[in-house]
């Protein structure tokens, strides 16, 4: 039996939450760069594209503006989870990259960051940048548009939601940016430490050489030379953290 209008306009009314929720935390459109009209209808045509996957046949509508607001909460945590399990690769891409430009002599270049109101390294911003290009490469983002339909089908509007399940299903994902971290930062950090070990030596074997200034644009070009020959590298793993996002993804669903 068909859902009255009024009543499919409150399961709607759920479905944008959600996804709104989703793209202003998840990764490509969370940035504060791109203007609040671009999320809007982001989530908008996202929420008309999986809203026939709802079913609704079980909804009971909320006759209250109490209940209503309860029930919006809880598809802003759904799209809130979803959407932080989505960006965890892109933080450690910018972690690395943040590390990278303090070890390359890019500290004095810092940028304020919009999202965070802080300070980041230009390398954390074009590594990051390079990311969000290769996830749309690989139709990354045509897995978070099957995610939040499988999450329509998996946990329909207005179900509840298992926090505590939740939050251990989510808890194990915070180690990936600490792996994508160190697995984009690792080799070029150590080649840079190596590079440090080696105008140590030279400043001791040449004292009248100002080691300081040398060194200086010696780090930024063994640095930027180092990106370059890890970029196959550096596309690989992030290839692999991409294909392992939608088992994640399940598991979080799983664990509401």
């Amino acid at each position: 039996m068909p859902l009255p209008s009024f009543d499919r306009a409150e399961v709607f009314l759920l479905v944008l939450v959600r996804c709104l929720t989703f793209w202003s935390v998840g990764p490509v459109l969370a940035d504060r760069k791109i203007p609040p009209s671009i999320k809007l209808l982001g989530g908008l045509a996202t929420a008309i594209v999986v809203w026939p996957a709802v079913d609704a046949s079980a909804w009971t509508p909320e006759r209250t503006l109490l209940g209503l607001a309860v029930v919006a909460a809880r598809e802003v945590i759904i799209g809130a989870a979803l959407g932080l399990t989505a960006s965890l690769v892109f933080l450690g891409v910018r972690m690395a990259g943040s590390l990278l430009g303090v070890q390359m002599g890019f500290s004095f270049a810092n940028v304020i960051d919009p999202n965070t109101s802080t300070e980041v390294s230009v390398v954390g911003e074009m590594e990051e940048l390079l990311a969000v290009f290769l996830f749309l490469l690989v139709d990354g983002h045509h897995l978070l548009f099957r995610a939040l339909h499988f999450s329509m089908e998996r946990v329909p509007p207005g179900s509840a939601v298992d926090l505590p399940g939740l939050t251990a299903a989510l808890l194990p994902m915070a180690g990936t940016v600490f792996v994508t971290m160190i697995q984009i930062g690792a080799p070029i950090l150590g080649a840079l430490f190596l590079t440090d070990a080696a105008l140590g030596f030279v400043a001791r074997a040449v004292p009248q050489m100002n080691v300081f200034i040398v060194g200086i644009p010696v780090k930024i070009a063994a640095g930027l030379l180092l990106m370059l020959f890890t970029a196959p590298l550096f596309a690989r793993i992030l290839t692999y953290h991409f294909n392992a996002l939608g088992p994640q993804l399940t598991t979080i669903l799983g664990g509401m």
